[in-house]
């Protein structure tokens, strides 16, 4: 059986899943083409519009909301994506809305409030997890360290950070110079790290360009979920796809006073732990 071709609509999730409850979002795929169609102009016939099976898969999200409080809060949701298909090629199209990314469990929201926090420069990974987002499905430390690094892998044209089928950053900049004049000068605008952040070049290297990305939504005055509707809107089938499993050099910067401390403590503690679970938020940058 041929895999599904995962690619991404200009709809957020909201409006996608009313527009398909209310049966409307056949309509809306009438200039949808299939993935598959050569771009090249080799093709002398004129592409085809995707068309819904009336079958959807179930996937769960998890997205931002606002509770009671006014808090920032982590809800996980089951969601259901509509397949389409193809009638050339009779492949199979499953159509993500534009603020949910393929492969990833956390919905685009998630990830630009967790990366703009941390951005920030005041926040360890640990405090953004821990004290910024209300709910029990909060982001491990871990996963927005690798948030960090696939953007800025991805933004820096690494091919380590780009996920299978995604655009090439350097093509959406391209697009997005095209219309915003004021994106030309990116690069011109100085980006600062908290040196404790980093401990290669590499590293400042990738934040420097993560943080590049929270200065393209404010200059283009669009979230990362516009952006990747934008770019879905000029002709691709797919968008952002950085990806978070990146091995990368430590973040730390330990001063060696501290190290020799910690030796020593590390002495007096038991071998072995009672308890575990993730560590306190201050605990790390």
């Amino acid at each position: 059986m041929e895999t599904t071709i995962l690619i991404t609509i200009t709809l957020t999730y909201d409006t996608y899943s009313l527009l398909y409850s209310q049966g409307l979002l056949a309509g809306y795929l009438h200039e949808t083409i299939c993935p598959k169609y050569p771009h090249d102009c080799t093709c002398k016939d004129p592409p085809t519009a995707l068309e819904l099976t009336g079958t959807t898969v179930e996937r769960t999200v998890l997205i931002l909301e606002r509770d009671q409080c006014g808090t920032d809060t982590v809800v996980e949701r089951k969601v259901k994506i509509a397949l389409a298909k193809c009638r050339v090629c009779n492949c199979r199209v499953r159509l993500l809305p534009a603020d949910i990314l393929p492969y990833k469990r956390y919905s685009l929201p998630v990830i630009e409030q967790a990366v703009s926090l941390y951005n920030r420069g005041d926040l360890s990974l640990r405090q953004v997890a821990w004290e910024q987002f209300g709910g029990d499905r909060t982001p491990e430390h871990a996963t927005v360290h690798g948030w960090t690094e696939g953007l800025g892998a991805y933004l820096l044209g690494r091919p380590v950070g780009q996920a299978a089928f995604s655009i090439p950053a350097a093509r959406i900049l391209a697009e997005l110079e095209t219309r915003f004049s004021q994106v030309t000068s990116l690069d011109l605008i100085p980006v600062w790290i908290n040196p404790e952040r980093y401990r290669s070049q590499g590293r400042l290297e990738r934040l420097e360009a993560c943080k590049r990305f929270e200065i393209i939504g404010t200059m283009i005055d669009a979230s990362l979920s516009e952006l990747n509707r934008l770019t879905v809107g000029w002709g691709n089938s797919f968008a952002l796809g950085f990806k978070t499993g990146i091995y990368s050099t430590a973040i730390e910067h330990r001063h060696w006073k501290n190290v020799q401390l910690w030796g020593q403590n590390a002495k007096k503690e038991q071998l072995s732990c009672p308890i575990r679970g993730r560590s306190p938020p201050g605990d790390l940058k």
